[in-house]
């Protein structure tokens, strides 16, 4: 950095190399002793330190011409900028390419004089010569260094995976092209919105293009309340039923484990039900998107409704009328049976409109279905489930006007209403009982479930149609501190009065030991999910050889699974001696007023009860023994 001789008056180009950085104050010299350079190179790696501090502005007033050579690029940003240096002559620069931009330039001639796939094959004509001479453990050596090479070349890709296009087609032919263009153009959808979106986002997903964000929505997350409650919502008996059968099952993954879960189906559609959370919670506040992510895994779509068996009579025959009507109502195109109620009654929430009562909607029916026909003379057709001369429940098809077939739907209003009403409140009743429950006040729930056919694994095929079955009469009790699942079996198939007294005996006396404290039981009928589950036990069993003859070898094969099931078996003896002593009780019980319509009953004293068509209902009758 030293210069002798004092200003050098006629020098004009001047090359400066050093492996030490070049320092500001150096530049400065230069520019003092040098006044009139017009050319200048610099090759210099080392970046200079103190970068961030301010330097003083250099006058180069005869500079033309600047040539950097392998330089960092902060002497580069110091002589172009206006701030650093000041240059009042038209400034020419040049950079020197390095080794790789001279050998791609090197490519890319060779690639335009037409040499470059001659030269590719000279190459690898070379190579595989040199190959064929090596010896073995210098070739194994390598074989072994480029698939090393291939290893960190694919996983550079893998970080930087946009790359150009290659000039020529990967395809071998151009029939091969055309094949694989049909497939893909076949796969897509008709529509062409749909094709464009598609193909966009696999463009996006393969780095062709990148797709720019216009904006970026805000998430708010839902409260832990929030998830629960739509959590439980889907296992609401109103909202879902659960599968009964034994091969209703799924299995998931829970915490790295499997797990079998019986499945339930969807009572509505994800939008029906979305809708009525949404009434039910209005200050829960949830999208319709983000309530059908909540929904379990093992709680499957209306429309994953298998085979459907045990239907309600009411819905189901009030829906095959409603979709024979279907289009044919002024302004209406479907209607499910949601919004039929809704627009038959004021409040689907009150007695008086759901026992038609009401004199605001009594003509609703008229005005908002019978009126709004487009042709009432129409020929259709329509099917009903009833009771043929045989006594078998049966669908029957029926052909007529619509006048007819809305005639029909008019004599099956008021029970439908009335029955849904029921079923509404009685279902809200068992939810609320369900939180309420303590250990001296519980909860339980009966049902038979489908009979156990006896099976052996590899049978013969005469045994397939003379099996023996197995009676389960099936329970879950809801205590504060603990719920049992509960299954009593019998190798007596009948499910008469005589059965279920027994069972119930059975039952009274097992809960006694499992709720020392109980002073309460309330009792619901119908429980889905327990019979599937222990029959798919055994059933599994019975596949890997294991043989289950009776009752006492069911019992057997489901205790050995130590599961929370409680278990027992009732022999035939024990419901044949006790047939003559509940036939006297039952020759001389009381006959109670209009049954069919009473959903509650409470026992008052051991000579009286008391019965209300809904447990809510304000009114209630006595019935004295």
């Amino acid at each position: 950095n030293n210069f002798s001789g004092g200003v050098f008056k006629c020098v004009r180009k001047i090359s400066l190399y050093d492996e030490r950085p070049f320092e500001h104050e150096f530049f400065l010299r230069i520019q003092k002793l040098f006044p009139f350079i017009e050319e200048l190179s610099l090759h210099n790696m080392e970046p200079p330190e103190n970068v961030n501090e301010p330097w003083s502005i250099i006058e180069y007033s005869h500079l033309t011409l600047l040539y950097f050579f392998q330089v960092h690029e902060t002497y580069v940003k110091q002589f172009l900028n206006n701030t650093k240096t000041y240059k009042p002559l038209a400034l020419s620069y040049l950079m020197a390419l390095s080794g790789a931009e001279r050998a791609r330039r090197c490519r890319e001639k060779k690639k335009a004089a037409g040499l470059h796939k001659l030269i590719k094959q000279q190459d690898c004509e070379r190579k595989r010569l040199a190959r064929s001479k090596m010896p073995p453990a210098k070739l194994k050596k390598l074989r072994l260094r480029q698939q090393t090479n291939l290893r960190k070349f694919r996983s550079k890709s893998k970080l930087n995976p946009t790359r150009p296009s290659p000039p020529e087609s990967s395809f071998r032919t151009k029939q091969s092209k055309s094949k694989a263009l049909n497939r893909i153009l076949n796969a897509l959808p008709a529509n062409k919105d749909k094709q464009f979106e598609l193909i966009k986002e696999i463009a996006a997903n393969l780095n062709i293009v990148k797709l720019e964000k216009k904006f970026e929505r805000n998430q708010q997350s839902l409260s832990t309340d929030v998830k629960q409650r739509v959590y439980d919502y889907y296992f609401r008996d109103d909202i879902s039923f659960q599968a009964p059968g034994k091969r209703d099952s799924i299995t998931i993954r829970e915490n790295g484990e499997k797990k079998k879960l019986q499945k339930r189906y969807l009572l509505y559609s994800l939008n029906e039900a979305y809708q009525l959370f949404a009434e039910e919670n209005p200050q829960a506040v949830i999208s319709c998107s983000s309530f059908k992510n909540l929904r379990p895994c093992n709680v499957l779509y209306k429309s994953a409704t298998p085979h459907n068996l045990c239907l309600c009579i009411y819905h189901e025959n009030i829906s095959l009328l409603l979709q024979a009507i279907d289009e044919r109502i002024h302004g209406i195109k479907s209607i499910d049976l949601n919004s039929f109620i809704k627009l038959l009654v004021c409040d689907d929430s009150q007695e008086l409109c759901m026992f038609s009562n009401c004199s605001q909607c009594s003509n609703n029916f008229k005005m908002k279905i019978q009126d709004q026909i487009i042709d009432l003379f129409v020929i259709i057709k329509w099917s009903l489930w009833s009771t043929s001369k045989e006594g078998r429940t049966v669908k029957i098809d029926y052909e007529g006007t619509v006048q007819n077939c809305i005639n029909i739907l008019q004599t099956k209003i008021n029970p439908f209403l009335f029955h849904v009403f029921i079923k509404r409140q009685q279902s809200n009743f068992f939810e609320m009982l369900k939180k309420d429950v303590t250990d001296k006040k519980c909860l339980l729930q009966v049902d038979y479930a489908e009979n156990y056919s006896i099976i052996e694994q590899n049978e013969i095929q005469s045994a397939h149609w003379s099996r023996k079955q197995l009676s389960i009469f099936t329970a879950h009790v809801w205590s504060q501190s603990k719920t049992y699942p509960l299954a009593i079996i019998s190798d007596d198939s009948s499910h008469d009065k005589y059965t279920v007294a027994k069972c119930l005996e059975h039952l009274f006396n097992r809960l006694k030991v499992l709720l020392p404290s109980m002073e309460e039981l309330i009792i619901f009928s119908d429980v889905d999910g327990i019979g599937g589950s222990v029959k798919r036990m055994v059933y599994q069993d019975v596949l890997v050889g294991k043989r289950c003859r009776n009752a006492n070898d069911f019992l057997h094969l489901i205790e050995q699974k130590n599961t929370s099931f409680v278990i027992d078996e009732l022999s035939p003896d024990e419901i044949e001696h006790g047939r003559d002593g509940l036939g006297l009780i039952f020759n001389q019980v009381k006959a109670v007023p209009n049954i069919q319509k009473v959903h509650s009953m409470t026992v008052i004293d051991i000579h009286k009860i008391e019965c209300k068509i809904y447990s809510y209902s304000d009114k209630k009758t006595i019935v004295n023994f």
